[in-house]
């Protein structure tokens, strides 16, 4: 059983008692900083499993059966025809679902999923990877899976409280040892992910903090989620607004992109969260 001292002193216990960090996500990441990286590199990935197979073959026959066209057997065939950003999108759906479903509260999950959202649509606004702030996004809060299997009421009892004053980093320095933020970038390094999403875990609460556009993507990620009050809650509060972030991106709140960004935000996580919490492990 995972215990207090272990985030403090052993991250390979707080690691292993998890589920393990789905490897095909490793390799898409690879694959990002490859200029030479294509789809059939990515397909390639996905054919090898058969949760992610059955997702792309899924979506390319329902858009063939609105054609009245037979359906295709071939994964391959089938990424072709839905593009290379749409099977990124199932591969990384699919393996976070298997390190995040069932773990940890709803609203956990489905906040996650949310932060994500609006981190890949802020990215495509501000020429950033929309598949590394997406996977940045859906683990911005990882570092809480840990607090619910260690003492899930606790940690339950912190956040409630933490909802009305917004010091949820002060009690679970107090409870724990150490903030969901600081874990969760212990478990990014173990995990040997890239420098920026590590980052962007590490400071997605900071205020003043700019180490990348990255980072800078899933800071205010976070925010403009609980701004527009996705998933709805209570737990929604936005207390502080990383204004260097928001300088360095060059972001403008009213303008008629951030609107139409906005729009897009609750559209996906509407018609997503249902689906990606569903999918099969």
């Amino acid at each position: 059983m995972l215990k207090r001292a272990d985030l403090l002193g052993d991250i390979a216990a707080v690691a292993k008692a998890l589920p393990p960090f789905p490897t095909i996500v490793l390799q898409l990441l690879d694959t990002l900083h490859d200029e030479n990286s294509s789809l059939e590199v990515v397909a390639r990935l996905a054919r090898n499993d058969p949760v992610i197979s059955g997702n792309i073959l899924a979506i390319a026959n329902h858009v063939r059966r609105l054609r009245a066209q037979s359906d295709l057997s071939d994964p391959y065939a089938a990424a072709s025809l839905i593009g290379v950003n749409h099977v990124r999108r199932i591969v990384v759906n699919a393996g976070m679902n298997r390190l995040l479903g069932g773990k940890g509260s709803s609203f956990f999950f489905s906040h996650s999923f949310a932060v994500a959202v609006a981190s890949q649509e802020l990215a495509l606004l501000c020429g950033v990877s929309p598949d590394e702030a997406y996977i940045a996004g859906i683990l911005h809060d990882v570092g809480q899976l840990c607090f619910h299997m260690i003492d899930d009421q606790a940690f339950q009892d912190a956040y409630q409280q933490s909802a009305v004053d917004g010091k949820l980093i002060e009690r679970e320095t107090a409870l724990f040892g150490m903030d969901h933020c600081q874990i969760g970038a212990k478990l990014a390094h173990y995990w040997k992910l890239p420098e920026e999403v590590l980052s962007a875990i590490e400071t997605h609460h900071d205020e003043a903090t700019v180490t990348s556009r990255l980072q800078a993507v899933v800071c205010l990620g976070e925010t403009l989620a609980r701004a527009l009050d996705i998933p709805a809650s209570t737990r929604n509060r936005v207390v502080s607004l990383n204004s260097k972030a928001v300088e360095f991106l060059e972001i403008d709140w009213s303008s008629p992109e951030m609107l139409d960004c906005f729009g897009r935000c609750r559209a996906r996580f509407q018609h997503g969260a249902k689906h990606f919490a569903s999918q099969p492990v």
